[in-house]
């Protein structure tokens, strides 16, 4: 899957509770209790998460921490 960075949707206000992410996006201060990331979806997250759910196809670029479980439906996680 290739990913252009220059199309991604950049969120860079404070971003609380629960995270169904449906586009391409960039989240530069998450500290969300729930992220669903859905199939064939490539995400960008500064911050931290308890609950993280990946669908098909779906990719995670995780700068911070993922306090809780991980769901992979067949997705991809890159934490840093």
């Amino acid at each position: 899957m290739e990913t252009v960075l220059n199309k991604f949707v950049i969120v860079r206000e404070k971003t609380n509770g629960d995270v169904i992410i449906t586009e391409d996006t960039q989240y530069n201060h998450i500290v969300a209790d729930s992220v669903i990331i859905e199939e064939n979806v490539t995400a960008r997250l500064f911050g931290e998460i308890n609950t993280l759910i990946l669908k098909k196809g779906s990719c995670l670029y995780m700068h911070g921490t993922i306090l809780g479980k991980v769901i992979n439906y067949e997705g991809d996680l890159h934490k840093f």
